[in-house]
């Protein structure tokens, strides 16, 4: 019989607590490139080793779809590069790992259940090597559907907490906790109903959206709450804390497809905030295809209220 999701989310919590603690242990991180010149660090394999961890001795059961393996980083960082992650998992963990307990982790993908895990171990790794905002992301998918999600958010302030994690699910609600400690708070969406003061949120990276459609839509819908662009899942965060009311994520280009681990995590904290999550043609998000959303045309995420405003502004596009 399945771990409770209350249960799971206790263990995913610590996993991104630590995974988070080995990312800002990273001084000075260096880029290595993947095929298509996406970027990846050593704190990228150590979060995944980490988090998989959790998965492989905990729920050996569960699938997990990864954004990392670990063929590149051996070819890419060599016995030095993985010996520093060793390092780091260990210190982030308090206890001592091999070098084939990193790989084994990195490349778990688990069993034959019905419940995925969905990692990011660092979503906005661009923004994580220019010392902006980053997330650690685990999103829990059951029968194509999120379920459950944690964030990790290093750099993200919400009040007086520098680095924040966000966790929750639909019919879980939503909470925030200090990465240093402290007692989880519920969190909800804004109640804002009306455009002139709804917030805007969109991505840093151009070739992760189309910011000029954001900007039709904004002045279409009289959208008059100010646009802001971030890194990663930490938009999803700032929607779910109330902070801003809309992101849109279009599609680059027409052959894109979103990566199941750059939203699940999110859609789940929003929807459990009562916020809601679809493609720009108001469609949910389908979670059944494994690693990419084939079935949906961007994303857009809002705190349910000017939901169908914004789709109504996406019409012509």
């Amino acid at each position: 019989m399945a771990t409770p999701l209350s249960e799971l989310l206790i263990s995913v919590r610590a996993a991104v607590r630590a995974a988070s603690a080995l990312c800002l242990a990273v001084g000075d991180p260096e880029r290595l490139e993947k095929r298509g010149q996406e970027p990846v660090t050593l704190a990228d394999y150590g979060s995944q080793a980490i988090i998989v961890r959790a998965a492989a001795l905990g729920f050996p059961e569960d699938r997990v779809v990864a954004e990392e393996g670990s063929a590149h980083l051996l070819e890419a960082a060599g016995a030095a590069g993985v010996a520093e992650i060793v390092d780091l998992v260990n210190a982030a963990l308090g206890e001592q790992c091999s070098a084939a307990d990193v790989v084994r982790w990195i490349d778990h993908r688990g069993g034959a259940g019905s419940r995925t895990w969905a990692v990011d171990p660092i979503d906005g790794t661009k923004g994580f090597l220019r010392g902006d905002q980053f997330a650690v992301a685990v999103g829990i998918v059951e029968e194509g559907v999120p379920v459950g999600g944690v964030l990790g958010c290093p750099r993200f302030v919400v009040g007086e907490h520098t680095g924040v994690m966000l966790w929750g699910g639909p019919g879980i609600g939503a909470f925030i906790e200090p990465l240093a400690g402290g007692s989880p708070q519920p969190v909800a969406v804004s109640g804002i109903t009306g455009p002139d003061a709804a917030r805007v949120l969109g991505s840093v990276e151009a070739a992760h959206g189309d910011p000029a459609l954001v900007r039709r839509v904004i002045d279409r819908a009289g959208l008059g709450g100010g646009w802001v662009r971030l890194d990663s899942q930490v938009k999803y965060a700032a929607v779910a804390a109330g902070l801003a009311e809309i992101y849109i994520r279009p599609r680059s280009r027409e052959d894109w497809r979103e990566r199941t681990w750059d939203h699940a995590a999110g859609a789940a904290i929003v929807e459990g905030a009562g916020g809601r999550v679809t493609d720009l043609d108001g469609e949910l998000l389908d979670f059944t295809a494994g690693p990419t959303l084939e079935n949906n045309r961007g994303v857009l995420v809002t705190n349910g209220a000017v939901h169908d405003l914004v789709l109504g502004a996406l019409t012509s596009d």
